[in-house]
């Protein structure tokens, strides 16, 4: 774990009650070698791992007294550590930083001279990733280094390797136009030639005129954006169309597929010295165009992942991994209630451990007894209960499924960071990841759905474009799919959409819908899924992104607000909805919704006890599709849960329900954007549970049982109610 301030950004999603069959168990990755069991090294007890910053101090009986006090279990070690302090005292190790590609600490001067080098001359000779991760000269030394690194601990029994913490093709997810080294771009055009096909075909999409495979290489990002401004590129055919960024999204495409590669054979490699310990990642990013952040590709290569929560990463990594896939978070709080909240919120979602940051933070090491700091009572009283009987319980329980499928389009997020770049002009390369995280449009929408989703009630899984290509969409029994700013569809994507609503599920878009190809190439003629939903747009012209969610008036029945595209005409419209098109799809039973709005500022305006009738009008949807918890949680006047997650579990011989506040962990760092803070939800407040029928209930953290078909519950602002239901 780096010594860089690390921003866990918690987005958590209060999720519905609803019951599926067991036949709906979540899809295993395509790559069954990630399914490492969750009773590997790991095991299945929650994890509290301390990063020993500053190193283990000479006096290692106190020092190991300390952490059993504070409630740790293992620690952190570096390659050529020993592992004997840690476990002649009873404490589990993991391994970490086993292979560093990223750009930090001594690698960071590299990245640093490529990024002045390229941002001032446009040289493609600063595009040469250092290593190349296509050089088999690098790849050669790479296995060597990993193997040697881990021999050492292949039978000593540690909990987890960790190949690389806050890694990236770039740094970060910040922009940059790696890799163009002679290796890569040579397996960049094999994979353009399985993509395409012909080189016409390929000219064809990206508007080009290369003569020879030899020729084609990718736009970098200065290309792209004279090309979207109507300048001169080279290789770019006269006249092309100024939003066609495919030259350049393949490239980022291809990089993300080097990226999960990469971790693929790393992974791969540790398996042959030692088969038995999960293989993962520290500091995972955001989904992001840059750095090899498509979260798809990365949970098929990966056996335990440590996220930082920015732009629902949390939620994704959730969706994508198998059950039973340890998800840890790092700690960075020294406040008992802040750290309750979030580690208990993670904890509901599927975490199974925490790593603290660090140390030397949490104990003097100047004095002679290694005195805690005044936090580390409370903490350790933290760790215990998450560590406890209930919260075990809810670790070992199966997750009810969701009847909401969230999209994961990675080119859309291709696509919206070309958008949001527009007013950057040639200083886009500072669009560093602290920015994105804050300002990304795209991420700022997916948010906006799910807290929407999560303050009627209800829950969702995300669900990536190759997911809904498999069928998952019908093997689930999904009820709605989500279309968030779901730019970039591909025609095979849109002919599994249409299959989903012939076959009777319901599909809600909010705006720009299908408006590109899967390669970033401008629909110029009609949207990918125009016909499915029956609307049309104005083709010329640039695409705008809304700023802001409209707010929503009611006049009788209907509603009026600003529409996201002032250039959308609808062939059929809903008397109760004018400005949205709502209609069954004929000769299917399935429905479909083109909202034409922005849920970009609903998680700002709940903050604010607002959004009532965006909250009112998305919940009559998701009625009118059949959606609805099997156990509603409303409050004593019998509106919805807002600012409460509600996540229920099977359990052996019994139901599990958690019901929790749910603020936004984000609030602090996006003031800039007109976010007020978290006080609305951290008070006590009072929700009603209305099981369908009376049943015996038990406290799982006061023990009290009673019988009840109604159950009022006071929720602490710091940690859930837990109960039981048989």
């Amino acid at each position: 774990m780096s010594t860089s301030l690390r921003l866990c950004l918690l987005t958590v999603c209060a999720l519905s009650l609803s019951l599926m069959p067991a036949s709906c168990s979540p899809q295993a990755p395509r790559d069954q070698a990630a399914k490492t069991s969750a009773d590997g090294n790991a095991g299945s007890d929650y994890q509290v791992i301390m990063w020993v910053l500053g190193g283990i101090p000479q006096n290692q009986d106190l020092y190991f007294q300390r952490l059993r006090e504070a409630g740790v279990t293992a620690i952190h070690i570096s390659p050529g550590d020993s592992p004997d302090p840690a476990l002649s005292h009873g404490f589990g190790y993991y391994v970490e930083n086993i292979h560093r590609i990223a750009y930090l600490h001594s690698r960071r001067k590299l990245y640093q001279a490529d990024w002045d080098g390229y941002t001032k001359t446009h040289d493609k000779k600063y595009l040469i990733r250092n290593p190349c991760l296509h050089d088999p000269a690098y790849l050669a030394e790479a296995k060597r280094d990993i193997q040697s690194k881990i021999r050492p601990y292949a039978h000593r029994g540690p909990l987890l390797y960790d190949l690389g913490d806050e890694c990236s093709i770039t740094s970060f997810a910040s922009p940059f136009d790696y890799c163009f080294s002679d290796h890569t771009l040579a397996a960049f055009r094999q994979w353009l030639k399985q993509q395409y096909g012909t080189l016409e075909a390929l000219n064809d999409e990206w508007q080009t005129d290369f003569k020879s495979w030899d020729q084609v290489e990718p736009m970098t990002t200065y290309e792209i954006k004279d090309r979207e401004r109507g300048k001169t590129v080279a290789a770019s055919r006269p006249g092309a169309d100024r939003e066609n960024y495919s030259p350049w999204a393949d490239h980022r495409t291809f990089m993300d597929i080097t990226f999960a590669d990469s971790w693929r054979k790393f992974r791969s490699w540790v398996r042959e010295v030692d088969p038995k310990t999960p293989v993962g990642l520290e500091g995972l990013q955001m989904p992001a165009a840059f750095g090899g952040y498509d979260l798809w590709r990365l949970s098929q290569v990966l056996d335990w992942a440590e996220p930082y929560d920015i732009g629902n990463s949390h939620a994704i990594w959730r969706s994508f991994l198998p059950p039973g896939t340890p998800i840890y978070c790092t700690v960075f709080e020294h406040d008992p209630k802040q750290a309750s909240r979030r580690l208990w919120h993670l904890l509901l979602n599927g975490d199974h451990g925490c790593i603290i940051w660090a140390s030397s933070e949490w104990f003097d090491y100047k004095s002679p007894d290694l005195t805690p700091k005044p936090w580390v009572e409370g903490m350790s009283k933290v760790f215990a209960e998450l560590r406890g009987p209930a919260a075990k319980k809810i670790m070992h329980a199966q997750r009810d499924r969701a009847p909401i499928a969230i999209h994961y389009s990675q080119p859309s997020i291709q696509v919206g960071w070309m958008l949001d770049s527009r007013e950057d002009g040639d200083t886009w390369p500072r669009r560093f990841s602290s920015y994105e995280a804050t300002h990304s449009r795209i991420t700022r929408v997916r948010n906006g759905w799910t807290k929407l989703i999560e303050d009627l009630g209800l829950q969702y899984d995300f669900v990536s474009t190759q997911q809904i290509l498999d069928g998952v969409l019908e093997q689930r029994g999904y009820k709605v799919l989500i279309l968030p700013q779901s730019m970039a569809i591909g025609d095979e994507e849109a002919a599994a959409i249409r299959r989903y609503v012939e076959s009777g599920g319901a599909v809600i878009a909010d705006f720009l819908t299908g408006t590109f190809d899967e390669h970033g190439k401008r629909r110029r003629q009609a949207g990918a899924l125009d016909a499915l939903f029956g609307v049309s747009r104005d083709p010329d012209g640039m695409i705008h992104q809304p700023e802001h969610t409209p707010a929503l008036v009611r006049e009788g029945a209907s509603y009026r607000w600003q529409p996201a595209e002032r250039n959308l005409r609808s062939a059929l419209s809903s008397s109760n909805h004018p400005a949205i098109n709502v209609h069954g799809r004929p000769g299917g039973r399935g429905q479909t919704w083109y909202l034409n709005l922005s849920p970009i500022d609903y998680p700002k305006l709940r903050l604010e006890g607002k959004g009532g009738e965006l909250r009112d009008l998305i919940g009559g949807i998701f009625k009118q599709a059949g959606v609805k918890p099997v156990v509603a949680v409303t409050t004593p006047e019998g509106g919805p849960p807002v600012g409460c997650e509600v996540i229920a579990y099977r359990g052996e011989g019994a139901r599990y329900l958690a019901v929790m506040r749910n603020p936004e962990y984000a609030a602090s760092s996006l003031g800039e954007l007109g976010y007020g803070d978290n006080s609305r939800f951290e008070k006590p407040e009072q929700f009603v549970v209305h099981l369908p029928k009376a049943a015996q209930v038990r406290d799982m953290s006061s023990g009290r049982t009673w019988k009840a078909k109604d159950i009022t519950v006071t929720v602490d602002p710091w940690k859930p109610t837990l109960l039981q239901l048989e």
